[in-house]
């Protein structure tokens, strides 16, 4: 049988023909604690413990998984977002740092209303609903995606939270499915954004494993995500209600005309730490 370690250290050489030398280990480390529970300390304190063979199979099938790009978090079903430990599967987008930057300015201006209806469109695993239900005061939450396979597992990942969320089967983009939803007081989203054209520039890991339908526009419509999310808050947002919605960091001005031309107000185009523009905060008065 392999020693702990020694078969820790043969998995980060043979990731490192693909990846940097510090994500290897970040990577192995993270498969070692999903197979087997092992974490970074037990490399130190006990290097010299036997892996047993069942253990080392699954680690080497999941790295094998690994140098094909496909993310280490569909390889072990979990991903983090805030204090949140969730279940992901290619049905739905891993939930990226600055989704999380969206929910922080969302709960960072609306902390102290208490009973909130908030609106989270196109949930996915619904990290950015379950979020805002534990840093808003008493929220009344809904979620809303056209995939059913995101709809089960935002369910669940609600489930384990004991979060409860209304989540429904509806598309945005038809607008003879808006009234089966209420008013309400937030509408947060992070939608397809990404020009086809855009895709030549993304890793083969994104391309490759993660739903395309939550990740692609068309070229010649970039903002038809933004136009229907204009009308659909048009009807169903509360007076002085406010949307929050993560954007095409190329394409800022652009949305912020398009919500201009459709009568909102109090527009904020904010930059995520990266410098980009990333988000937008407007309200309907």
């Amino acid at each position: 049988m392999d020693k702990l370690k020694e078969l820790r250290d043969k998995m980060i050489r043979e990731m490192n023909k693909i990846y940097p030398e510090k994500e290897c280990f970040t990577l192995v480390n993270w498969l070692f604690f999903s197979v087997a529970g092992i974490e970074k300390k037990d490399f130190s304190l006990d290097p010299g413990r036997l892996v047993e063979p069942k253990t080392k199979a699954e680690l080497m099938q999941k790295l094998g998984e690994l140098k094909m790009n496909k993310p280490i978090q569909y390889i072990t079903g979990t991903a983090y977002f805030h204090d949140l430990e969730l279940e992901v599967a290619p049905s739905v987008l891993i939930p990226r740092p600055e989704t999380e930057e969206l929910v922080k300015w969302v709960a960072d201006e609306n902390k102290e209303y208490s009973g909130l209806r908030v609106l989270d469109i196109g949930t996915g695993s619904g990290c950015i609903i379950l979020a805002l239900g534990r840093l808003l005061k008493k929220p009344q939450l809904t979620g809303i995606d056209i995939s059913q396979q995101a709809l089960s597992i935002a369910s669940r990942n609600a489930e384990k939270y004991a979060t409860r969320v209304d989540f429904r089967k509806i598309d945005i983009l038809k607008e003879m499915e808006w009234n089966k939803l209420e008013k309400f007081d937030l509408i947060v989203c992070n939608p397809p954004y990404v020009r086809l054209s855009e895709k030549a520039g993304m890793k083969k890991n994104v391309l490759d494993y993660e739903p395309s339908q939550a990740l692609f526009v068309p070229d010649n419509d970039p903002l038809l995500y933004y136009r229907a999310i204009a009308g659909f808050s048009k009807l169903k947002l509360s007076q002085n209600g406010k949307i929050y919605i993560e954007i095409n960091e190329n394409l800022g001005k652009e949305t912020v005309l398009l919500l201009k031309s459709e009568g909102f107000t109090e527009i904020i185009l904010k930059k995520d730490l990266q410098g980009k523009d990333r988000m937008i905060r407007c309200r309907l008065i």
